[in-house]
């Protein structure tokens, strides 16, 4: 498949039929996330790949039992309102065939000197490229795939304890990859000249 026919085809699925990814498809990807840039090469990303249905679910129960205890907090109604919209967000996850955990450290890694010299997280940007990586690679393949972030910002401490985290690493979200169960419509986007500047 032509590049930009990916870039186009790509749409955020969430939901998955039960049809497995294939073992050599799953390294494929992962071998595109391995390729992305990184600040100084250092690569500053770790895969968990998540395939065993008992350990979803218990990742997603999880996710579920502390929207429960912040909903239960939450004394403004719109606010608990909002975070059960959110809970579909935060645990389709569990349906999906794999879920690849994506993990990253404190950037810059065994630079000290560099610390404090930059407004933004290169690492984090670094690891933002493996993802896209990941999300176009399994599109190319003929699968869905999506990110998530709300099951970390709901249980993102329990979530590493589950997954054997360890500091520095720490969880920064979750792909969803599998056989689409269904194809979202193309979302509006902006118009090239409102995203863009030229400077001749």
């Amino acid at each position: 498949m032509d590049f930009f026919e990916v870039v186009r085809r790509r749409r955020s699925i969430r939901r998955f039929t039960s049809d497995t990814v294939k073992e050599e498809d799953l390294k494929a990807i992962l071998e595109a996330a391995r390729l992305a840039p990184s600040p100084k090469n250092e690569q500053p990303w770790h895969f968990i790949v998540i395939r065993n249905p008992e350990f979803k679910k218990q990742l997603q129960e999880m996710v579920n039992a502390m929207m429960d205890t912040r909903i239960q907090l939450e004394t403004d109604e719109v606010r608990r309102r909002r975070i059960e919209e959110m809970r579909f967000y935060a645990n389709y996850f569990g349906q999906a065939p794999v879920v690849i955990a994506v993990l990253t450290q404190p950037w810059p890694v065994g630079r000290p000197e560099l610390q404090g010299l930059q407004a933004f997280d290169s690492g984090l940007q670094g690891v933002s490229m493996a993802v896209a990586y990941i999300l176009l690679a399994a599109t190319a393949l003929g699968y869905g795939s999506a990110w998530a972030t709300a099951p970390v910002d709901f249980a993102g401490p329990e979530l590493e304890a589950m997954l054997g985290v360890e500091k520095p690493w720490m969880l920064l979200g979750l792909a969803s990859l599998g056989v689409a169960a269904h194809q979202p419509r193309p979302l509006p986007r902006k118009d090239l000249d409102e995203i863009s500047t030229f400077v001749d």
